[in-house]
């Protein structure tokens, strides 16, 4: 389901400028991530740190795009105070030094502001989620190789690009991302899985997929959100025994 829901994401994500996208990310939050990540000030060097962030997130979404494509996409002139213009090759130095932080404190600002939109969109008093996990092939170069690994297809073969393993805390109804958990390929969706526990809202019902089928996990989810509830398909080869019928789809098992 997730996998089917980043292709969805694929498609729609093609825009002919960035104009919705920079509606709903007011430059306010940008500034806010820098400030709290220590950031901010390199908004002094040619490429001010708002900037290189837009940059980032228009690359994403036009990766089949040069970095010039881009720019004019975002219809921006790259030029430092002196009206000299400044290289594409200075992007991955400022990327560089950017790092990871803001990129990801701004993912959980939108995330957290996002998500509330559909909070009254309810299934009798309770939000809907889902976890569900889905795997991405990484560069293949030796330090990515490295951290996430390859999957071995046999004793001698493996996949030619190291593989991400990423497991997905979701709305059910809007398909907006709540928070997210990924790494090596070798670790299994349940490690991530557990990452997610704390993102979990009361009043909430968690569909999760038959692979998380594990009676820890659940067990555990239920004791950090007492107020929450879950939901997993059963397999076909799980050993139960009843101890009380409710109805007749519903049982007390053990």
């Amino acid at each position: 389901m997730l996998s089917h829901w980043f292709l969805d994401t694929d498609i729609f994500a093609t825009p002919d400028s960035l104009s919705t996208f920079q509606k709903h990310i007011p430059l306010e939050w940008i500034s806010n991530v820098l400030e709290q990540t220590d950031k901010a000030s390199i908004r002094k060097r040619k490429l001010p740190a708002e900037l290189v962030v837009w940059l980032i997130i228009a690359m994403g979404l036009f990766r089949d795009r040069s970095i010039s494509d881009v720019v004019e996409k975002l219809d921006l002139t790259l030029t430092d105070t002196l009206g000299d213009t400044i290289a594409p090759s200075a992007i991955p130095q400022a990327r560089q030094r950017l790092s990871s932080n803001p990129l990801q404190a701004l993912f959980h600002l939108c995330a957290a502001h996002w998500t509330q939109e559909d909070a009254d969109d309810t299934w009798y008093g309770l939000r809907l989620f889902s976890v569900d996990e889905t795997q991405f092939r990484a560069p293949d170069t030796p330090a990515l190789a490295e951290h996430f690994h390859y999957i071995k297809d046999s004793k001698n073969r493996h996949t030619e690009y190291p593989i991400v393993r990423l497991c997905a805390l979701s709305s059910l109804r809007s398909r907006l991302i709540h928070h997210v958990a990924f790494g090596p390929s070798y670790q299994g969706g349940v490690n991530y899985a557990k990452q997610l526990f704390s993102h979990v809202s009361d009043n909430s019902l968690t569909i999760f997929d038959r692979c998380y089928l594990s009676v820890e996990l659940l067990i555990n989810c239920r004791k950090q959100h007492p107020q929450s509830h879950w939901m997993v398909p059963i397999k076909s080869n799980t050993q139960y025994t009843v101890i009380k019928s409710y109805s007749e789809h519903d049982f007390k098992v053990e």
